[in-house]
Parts: structure tokens; C-alpha cells; sequence
């Protein structure tokens, strides 16, 4: 009789070990799927882009029908365009080594949607060949929960998880020890 108050001991210590490790597994999941994903210094040469004109002293879109567009690399698309368009953007232009932080409207346009920023010819941006531009951004994963109610619902996941564990470890433990007399009624 002993040895099967043993084995319930020993299965109520492993549940538990194991159900402690797959709780930051499964902790770790949900908040890939529940949480958006920060860009820090995309880095675009906006002379490599043919957005410079070297003739022109240095200027983005010198002539009129110029047309200097960044792509971000993690641009909206599909669902993401009405669901999740980027958000939080900056945009940082360096002229030999020194940062500037750019203007929405004054020397860029933002199309959140479709991940596209317009430069525009302004002091800021004029460089020759020595400007790059940095981009910051948050966006969503292909895979992330865009239901506000959906990322709440499965942010309490873990929390059920944890306590059906230590539920099931105590109903366990409990059982041992009132029929060892540990416990008596």
C-alpha cells in the first residue's frame, strides 16, 4: 500500500515540475501573439535610392517630378493594412555623423497602410551623399492577434494554466496525505 502513496507523490512532484516549465512556455507564446514588435534604425541611404541629386547640391526630389519613396521592410500588408498599420514612427536623417529628427509634413510624408514614407526636399534632408535616414517603427507579426478582445481573453491563459497546476498538485498531495493520516477527518 505504501508504494502506491510513493508513486501518487512522485506523479504530484513531476505534474507539478512539468506544468511549471511549460507555464513560461506558454506564457512566452501568448505574448508573441499578443504583442506588437518595436523597429529600432532601419537604415535607408537615400542616395543609394536615387533620391539625391549630387547635381542639384545635395537635395532629395530636386526636380519636380522626382520621387523619393522608403518602403519600411516590415510594411503593412493584407490584413495588416486596415488592422495594423504602423505606428510610432520617427524618422532621424544623418548629415556627415549628425542626427536630426525629421518632421511629419515638413520633411516627410507618412502613409501608415502601405508602410511608405515620402521624402520631401527640405534643409533636413539635404546631405549630397553622405545622408542616411533611420526609421523607427512598431508593427505587427504575420501571426499576431489583431481581436482586442481575443489578446485579452488569451493574456489569462497562463494565469487558468497555473492554477488547474497547482489545483490538480494539491488534490493530489491531499489525497496521500488523508490516506496515509496525515490528514484526518
Amino acid at each position: 500500500m505504501e508504494q502506491k502513496f510513493i508513486n501518487v507523490l512522485v506523479l504530484a512532484f513531476v505534474f507539478l515540475i512539468i506544468g511549471s516549465v511549460l507555464l513560461g512556455s506558454i506564457a512566452t507564446n501568448i505574448g508573441e501573439r499578443t504583442d506588437k514588435t518595436n523597429i529600432y534604425d532601419e537604415t535607408f541611404d537615400l542616395n543609394a535610392l536615387g533620391c539625391v541629386n549630387a547635381t542639384g547640391g545635395g537635395m532629395v526630389n530636386f526636380t519636380a517630378d522626382a520621387d523619393c519613396n522608403i518602403t519600411m521592410a516590415n510594411a503593412p500588408s493584407g490584413w495588416k493594412t486596415t488592422d495594423c498599420p504602423l505606428t510610432s514612427v520617427t524618422v532621424l536623417n544623418t548629415t556627415a555623423g549628425t542626427y536630426a529628427a525629421l518632421s511629419e509634413g515638413t520633411d516627410y510624408d507618412l502613409f501608415a497602410t502601405t508602410g511608405i514614407i515620402h521624402m520631401l526636399n527640405t534643409l533636413d534632408n539635404d546631405g549630397g551623399t553622405f545622408n542616411t535616414t533611420y526609421v523607427n517603427y512598431i508593427h505587427c507579426e504575420d501571426d499576431y492577434l489583431n481581436s482586442s478582445w481575443g489578446r485579452s481573453i488569451l493574456g489569462t491563459v497562463p494565469g487558468f494554466f497555473a492554477l488547474a497546476l497547482l489545483g490538480v498538485s494539491l488534490w493530489l498531495f491531499y489525497t496521500v496525505f488523508k490516506q496515509v493520516g496525515i490528514i484526518k477527518q
